[in-house]
This record gives structure tokens, sequence and C-alpha cells, in this order.
């Protein structure tokens, strides 16, 4: 009975998180991007006011780069790395030319639904609130979704959030070091909880320091692999635009061509990537103090050239510049050994994937307890759901979670619907 349970939500996670929300993302991709008359040109400009920004939180709310730290924080980490990484071993090096594309177009959808949260967010005692859920309820009055989105979103946070996360840390370690994982769980969940109970502003300053770190590390150090392996750098973007296009036939049924399977699997796992149409970062971007509604907008959709275009495409290209890629069909292991090509390699790999992960963690928990504000509108149970969120990180450290993993991309590509309902039906009143 639990095997054929467990068999029915990985045959649904197949069919949901395929082809059909491919095409349900990246249509609503390429339509915003036309309807908005490609919102991508402001990217330079989020760049100049991510920089020029003022850094500081005040008692108006949290400021526009700690905002954008935070937002990085929930989407950049496992997915950037691990996942190109299993996006080459499923779909080829083309995927990683899919991937890019995906990025640019997402920018579009991250535009919208960023805008729409923010003209409609609403203040509370505590500060500017606001998402998907509220604009559902309040603005188009259908509480039913607003519920649905809610839900979804606890179940995703506490799954892909907290379990999923956690695990990539203690796993990382494990494999290398003879650590024992109790310790390594109890590790994990001091500072998540530290930062969580601290409330929005504390994610922020946090991320605003972990994240420009770590990102900063892992730009510096994908740099160094792909100017060691110079050489191998343009016939490695030859190679991946030209299987990008290859449409010799393979096997895998209805992706009879290496170049649908890239496409396939680049798509989707540039979708997931960022997060772009599933509407979380929205969420923590309510908070911010800025009042130019545009302006934030424009910050906040530059994450995802940070995240997607620039961060995974670098990574893909450093992975098969290097060779590496030919070596294991794992991709954990892919992505250390490219690391490991590096002088202390190995702990610079476990240094970021630790910093990324463990900055989603607390930013996951945030979202879902707006969710759980949402739904139940008082502090007790905000402080039970945070209880079980770091209980469900401290499992997902100590426990293979294969089925958690299927259940939370199904949460979060069914979380996706409400979320684009909502962005049609408010698609006139985006600024752009």
């Amino acid at each position: 009975m639990v095997i054929c349970l467990k068999e029915i939500i990985y045959n649904l996670e197949n069919i949901i998180c395929g082809i059909p929300l491919v095409i349900f993302l990246m249509g609503t991709h390429i339509y915003l991007t036309l309807k908005l008359k490609f919102p991508q040109r402001h990217t330079l400009k989020g760049l100049k006011y991510m920089i020029t920004s003022d850094k500081g939180n005040s008692k108006e709310g949290i400021s526009s780069f700690k905002s954008l730290m935070a937002v990085l924080a929930s989407t950049l980490g496992t997915g950037n790395i691990i996942g190109v990484a299993t996006a080459i071993i499923i779909g080829g090096v083309g995927s990683i030319f899919w991937i890019f594309v995906s990025g640019i177009f997402a920018i579009a959808t991250k535009y919208a639904e960023t805008y729409i949260a923010l003209k409609f967010r609403k203040k509370s005692k505590s500060g500017n609130i606001g998402g998907a859920m509220y604009v559902l309820k309040y603005r188009l009055k259908n509480n039913f979704l607003a519920i649905i989105f809610s839900f979804l979103l606890i179940a995703s946070t506490l799954g892909m959030g907290a379990m999923i996360q956690s695990n990539a840390i203690s796993s990382c370690i494990i494999q290398n070091y003879n650590v024992n994982i109790y310790i390594i769980a109890f590790l994990i969940v001091i500072p998540c909880a530290y930062v969580l109970f601290g409330n929005e502003r504390r994610i922020s300053n946090i991320s605003s320091i972990l994240i420009p770190f770590a990102t900063i590390v892992y730009l510096v150090s994908c740099i160094v692999l792909i100017y060691i392996y110079k050489n191998n750098l343009i016939p490695s973007i030859k190679l991946i635009i030209k299987e990008a296009f290859n449409f010799r036939a393979c096997s895998g049924g209805i992706l009879s061509s290496v170049a649908l399977r890239a496409m396939s699997t680049g798509l989707s796992k540039g979708l997931f990537t960022n997060e772009a149409g599933i509407g979380t970062s929205p969420i923590f971007d309510c908070t911010v103090k800025e009042k130019n509604i545009k302006k934030q907008t424009i910050i906040s959709s530059t994450s995802v050239f940070i995240d997607t275009v620039l961060l995974c495409t670098i990574t893909g290209i450093m992975f098969v510049s290097t060779g590496m890629y030919n070596i294991t069909d794992n991709p954990s292991v892919l992505a250390q050994s490219v690391f490991e090509l590096l002088p202390y390699g190995k702990i610079i790999y476990i240094v970021i994937i630790t910093i990324f992960a463990i900055s989603t963690i607390p930013c996951a928990g945030f979202y879902g307890s707006v969710a759980i504000k949402f739904l139940l509108k008082n502090k007790k149970s905000e402080k039970i759901y945070k209880i079980i969120f770091l209980l469900c990180a401290y499992i997902g450290s100590i426990l293979t979670i294969k089925l958690v993993w299927s259940i939370s991309s199904i949460a979060n590509a069914i979380m996706a619907i409400p979320n684009i309902i909502m962005i049609y039906k408010l698609k006139d009143e985006i600024e752009y």
C-alpha cells in the first residue's frame, strides 16, 4: 500500500512537473514579456538600484537591498549548483542553453507578480504584509484560491524549504567527513531558529551578509575554473548551443530527440531555480520601505537575472569546460568533483552549499509563517508553525527524503496556478 502510494506520487510529479508545467509557465513568461513590452530592459537599471539603494532597515520596513538579498537567499542554493548538474545529466549539455532562455523570459513574470503584490499589500501593526493570498482574497474576492495557495505554500516550505535544504547540508558534510549526523542536524537547526524567530528584519540582516559573501566566493571560483580551462571555453559554448538544437533521435519516448530532451530538462530546471510564477518572493518584497512600486519591482526582478541567467549559466559553462560532466551520473558527486579541481575546493564547495542552504531555510520559514498568519490570524499559531518547521529541518538532516522532494515539487507546481490566475486578471494594472 505504502509502495503503491509512493509510485502514485512519483508518477504525479513526473506528469505535473514535466511538460505541462513547462508549457504553462513558459507560456506565461513569453506572454508577459510581450504584454509588458520587455521588462527585461530594466535589468541594468535594477543592478544600479541594487548597488545605490539605501542598505539600512528602518521602522517603515526593510531596505530594498536587504529585501533582494533575502529573496536571493530563498532561491540561490542547491538548485543553482546541484540543479544545473542534474539538468546536464538528465538532459545533456544543451539543457544549459534552455536554462538561460527560461531565466531571460522569467524576468517578466517576476516583474508582474511583484508589482501586483506590492500594489495591493496591506499595512499591519508589525509593518507591511502581502503576497498572492492577500491579493486573491481582498482584490479579486476569491478566498478559495487564497486558501489553496496558502496551504500549498505551507506544504512547500516544510518540505522544499526545511527538509530538503537541511538534507543538502548534512549530505554534503557526511559524504566528506565522519561526523555524527545528529550533531550536524542540531548545528543546522540552532542558527536557523535564531534567525527565524527574529522576524523578517533579522532574516534580511543575516542574508545581506551571507548572500553577497557566498555569491562572490562562488562566482570567483567559477571564473577561476573557467580561466584554468579557458582553451575549452569557446568549444564548450558551441557544444551547448549545438546540443540545444540537436534533433538527432535518442531514447525517451515522446522526447525522442536530444534537443527536445535538453529543452524539457533545461526549461523545467530553470523555472524552479528562480521561482518566478510561483509567488513566493513577492511575500518578502511586500515588507520593504520603498514606496516607489515600480522601482522595487525592478530591483526584485533583477534577482532572476542574478540567480538563473548569470549564476546558473556560468555554472553550466564551468561544468562543461572542465569536462567533468562525463565522469558520473550523480549530480552531487559531479558538482563536488568540479570544485575539487581548485585548491581547497572541497572546503569551498561545502562552505558555499552550507551558506546557500542555511540562508534559504529561515526565508522559507518566513513565507510559511505569513501563510499561517493569513489563515489563522494569531501569533500563537505562527510560533507553533515555526517549531514544526524547525523540527522538519532537523528530520530532513538525518533522513533520506526522496518522497518529500516529490511532494514539495507538486505543491510548488500547483501553487503557480492561483498565482498565475491572479497575474492574468490584474495584468492591465501593471505599470511597465
